[in-house]
């Protein structure tokens, strides 16, 4: 196990709840909005607003998760894991979007 200083430990746990709970957070509204307009076809908008009421749950439960979890090796593992597999879920998945609006 690597000795970190405490204040680096802090700083690393700080990062962690921000920018790794924002980018899972990111990913799962994108991931939940294009679900929700690809299988029920909710407009676009719609799955926005959806999308994003639940990231704010999650963005919480995140942050508190981050202080509350002893291992900081878990705690950037899980981020950096649910981050890439939510943004790769909505990426291959909106492709598959019908267009709507507009004039092609």
């Amino acid at each position: 196990m690597v000795t970190m200083v405490p204040g680096m430990r802090i700083a690393a746990r700080v990062l962690a709840a921000v920018a790794g709970a924002y980018a899972v957070t990111a990913g799962t509204a994108a991931m939940v909005a294009v679900l929700l307009v690809a299988a029920i076809g909710l407009s676009r908008s719609d799955a926005l607003i959806v999308g994003s009421s639940i990231g704010y749950l999650l963005f919480t439960f995140l942050m508190l998760w981050c202080f509350a979890e002893r291992r900081l090796s878990l705690v950037w593992l899980v981020l950096l894991v649910a981050a890439l597999v939510t943004h790769a879920a909505a990426m291959l998945m909106e492709p598959s979007l019908p267009l709507t609006g507009g004039k092609p």
